[in-house]
């Protein structure tokens, strides 16, 4: 199971929530959201690559294949997790951040990435 996140999504999500009760973000939060959303793609790719180290490490066919499987599953609540973020930014109306954007489409070549290696070994 990949390690525990050090962002604060929580902290994240209610800036987007001050954001959208006010209509727009403030250059500053602007800056803090499009670094916060860049350090969890950062993050997120560090994570795989130490799953791809990992891996290297498993001898067994099956239980890699389900290694993949688990890496993959949960780097896709991680996608789904932003695609909630960026329905909510919507739903405020307020512009998607650069970063989120970025950070969605690592999410989903990771997931693919992650399942290709599963159905490789399945």
């Amino acid at each position: 199971m990949p390690p525990f996140l050090e962002p604060d999504f929580e902290q994240a999500e209610a800036v987007v929530f001050d954001a959208g009760q006010h209509g727009s973000f403030t250059p500053q939060r602007s800056e803090w959201i499009e670094a916060f959303y860049k350090n969890v793609e950062d993050r997120m790719l560090n994570i795989y690559d130490g799953a791809r180290l990992r891996a290297w490490r498993i001898n067994d066919r099956q239980e890699l294949a389900g290694y993949w499987q688990e890496q993959a599953d949960w780097f896709d609540q991680m996608l789904a997790r932003m695609q909630e973020a960026r329905k909510t930014l919507r739903g405020f109306c307020v512009p998607e951040p650069a970063a989120l954007r970025s950070l969605i489409e690592t999410l989903t070549e990771l997931v693919e990435a992650c399942r290709g290696a599963h159905q490789l070994l399945a």
